[in-house]
Parts: C-alpha cells; sequence; structure tokens
C-alpha cells in the first residue's frame, strides 16, 4: 500500500466519523429542542383545560370584539403566541380553518358566562356570529 493510498483511507475514515458525528449532533439538537420547548410550556394543554380549538375560538372572539372588525389569521397566530408556544403557526392556521367549516357551534367561557359561536371565514378575514340557544338546537336537529 502507498502512501497515497494510506491518505485516501484515512481521508475516508475521517469523513465517515464526521458524518456520524454531524447525525448524533442532528439527533441531540432535535432532543434539546423537545426539552426545551416542555420546559417553556409543560402539559400546556392539560394545565389550563383548555383544548386548542377552544383557544383558537376565544382568541378569535377577543380580537373581533376590541377591532370591530373581521381579523386576519396572522392576527390570529400572533395573539396566540402570546399565551401559548406550544403549537406551531402551520397548526393554528389549519385549527382556525377547521373551526370554520364546523356544523356545530363552539362553546367558550367569557366574562359573561359560557357562549356559543361560530367562526365565519370570508375571503382572508374571520369573524365571529353567536349562536343563541334556539339556533344552537335548530342547527344540531338538522346535522
Amino acid at each position: 500500500m502507498g502512501y497515497e493510498d494510506s491518505l485516501r483511507q484515512a481521508r475516508e475514515l475521517l469523513i465517515s466519523e464526521i458524518n456520524e458525528l454531524k447525525e448524533q449532533l442532528a439527533r441531540k439538537e432535535q432532543h434539546l429542542r423537545k426539552l426545551d420547548s416542555f420546559l417553556k410550556e409543560p402539559y400546556a394543554g392539560s394545565r389550563n383545560g383548555t383544548s386548542l380549538t377552544k383557544t383558537v375560538v376565544e382568541i378569535v372572539y377577543r380580537l373581533v370584539n376590541a377591532e370591530n372588525k373581521p381579523i386576519t389569521a396572522k392576527d390570529v397566530v400572533k395573539e396566540f403566541f402570546k399565551y401559548r408556544q406550544d403549537v406551531n403557526e402551520s397548526t393554528i392556521r389549519s385549527t382556525l380553518y377547521q373551526v370554520s367549516r364546523k356544523q356545530k357551534p363552539t362553546e367558550i367561557e367569557i366574562d359573561e358566562g359560557s357562549i356559543a359561536v361560530e367562526i365565519i371565514k370570508d375571503g382572508p378575514t374571520y369573524n365571529v356570529a353567536v349562536v343563541g340557544d334556539a339556533d344552537c338546537k335548530l342547527k344540531q336537529a338538522h346535522a
């Protein structure tokens, strides 16, 4: 075996070790991110007892009432991150869209008590409609 062959083998060995170390580092970084998110918001959903859907609907309700006009998904995401960081943006947007497609209104807790609301999607904006008990029973009968 010549000098060049020895160098080539050493180089290949070093490259394979570097790649293995990179993979280990990537796994450890992923593990650290999981731990970090857990430490920031441990059991966020079960701690406050509010589901993701209800949290999103409550945020939409508060924002629409505060601004007195329809809001965008971007506004909802921004407001959501003020309270919780355990869910990524695409999940929030997906939940918002799914809630706007629901047939049954979502019950949320506000200062005055519990109310049933529907999220209405109109192009890029979302609005809220408070559903009375009679409307709610009528919709459930037709569902």
